[in-house]
């Protein structure tokens, strides 16, 4: 190892397994903000739309949580 090089490398971490998966979860999270404050302004149906892609994105992302 180089005296330059930090103790844990980016491969290293990868190895272990230590880096976590990408996931769009967070972006469709969002996503689902976004469409829910547009529908109060719009009309109720993006507001609907919007509550229910952060309902599904909130139910991935904590699955991909717990299973990690």
């Amino acid at each position: 190892m180089n005296a330059n090089e930090p103790a844990n490398s980016h491969q290293d971490l990868l190895e272990e397994g230590a880096a976590p998966r990408p996931t769009y979860a967070p972006a469709a999270m969002a996503l689902g903000v976004m469409m829910l404050l547009w529908g109060i302004v719009t009309m109720w149906v993006m507001s609907a739309a919007g509550a229910g892609v952060m309902a599904w994105s909130l139910w991935t992302w904590i699955n991909e949580i717990s299973e990690a």
